[in-house]
């Protein structure tokens, strides 16, 4: 990618950054209605999802090393873009963290008449762990919010920092475990391989630290899918996911996931088999 466009990328996503904070203002301040909301803030998700896309893997399509068949390339092109909105996700919620001494809305409660900005939500995200460095929490705020910015790399130094304090925590073994993989996709396909099995086993990590932690099923049902063809495997953890989370933020694709590997099942050419 050259600097202007990686620099036309930045610019836009800080846009798409900014629109969803004056959003979230605007909303709970009662300034638009919900229909408004709502319609605005998926169109700004989807936006920034595609940004964080090219950002992250410096402007290339992601593709799963090495080349698959057909079939699987339709799992992985779906697979792979649930894992990106991840970020846009995660990118909403971390605009509408309240840090201590602000109100609803994202300001401060001595200054409500001045935002707070991204750089400065980051900081004080920055300096929490900073001042408590074993503050799980808020290392796991900051790490969304480092992911929401396109920084993965940054984001997986957090989650890994949580596994020393506890090597057990299910949310980051699972978001560790996502990262890693949505890297290996993006990166050199010398390397893919050793990533796609670290993210496994976080994902089966995660899963028997808290067998009711449902977006590691979610993720592990990807990996699975894409890169073993293991279709019956997949397909159990994606029905369990659905059964626990039926309206779970990850539930329409994970029925759209559900039916491509339940379709690959009843295919002759499938054996179902896993890796």
């Amino acid at each position: 990618m050259t600097s202007p466009d990686k620099f036309a990328l930045e610019t836009e996503r800080d846009f798409l950054l900014q629109s969803l904070e004056n959003l979230e203002s605007e909303y709970s301040s009662g300034g638009i209605d919900e229909d408004s909301y709502r319609n605005l803030h998926d169109d700004y998700t989807a936006r920034t999802a595609i940004v964080l896309r090219k950002l992250s893997s410096d402007g290339k399509e992601i593709e799963a090393s090495p080349p698959v068949s057909s079939r699987r390339r339709v799992l992985t092109i779906s697979a792979i873009s649930a894992f990106i909105v991840i970020a846009a996700i995660s990118l909403a919620f971390a605009v509408g963290i309240r840090l201590p001494g602000q109100s609803v809305t994202g300001n401060t409660e001595s200054t409500s008449d001045k935002k707070v900005s991204s750089a400065d939500r980051q900081r004080r995200l920055e300096a929490a762990v900073a001042a408590d460095p074993k503050d799980i929490s808020a290392r796991l705020l900051l790490a969304q919010y480092l992911e929401a910015q396109g920084d993965l790399a940054l984001a997986l130094e957090q989650y890994d920092a949580i596994l020393t304090i506890d090597a057990s925590n299910a949310p980051a073994l699972a978001q560790s475990g996502r990262i890693l993989y949505l890297t290996a996709g993006a990166g050199p396909a010398v390397d893919a391989a050793g990533l796609v099995e670290k993210s496994q086993l976080r994902l089966d990590a995660a899963l028997l630290a808290d067998p009711e932690y449902s977006e590691a099923r979610f993720f592990r049902a990807i990996v699975r899918a894409n890169e073993f063809a293991d279709f019956s495997g997949a397909q159990g953890d994606l029905q369990r996911y659905l059964v626990t989370e039926p309206n779970g933020r990850f539930a329409a694709q994970a029925r759209q996931l559900l039916t491509d590997v339940t379709n690959a099942l009843s295919s002759p050419s499938s054996s179902g088999g896993g890796g």
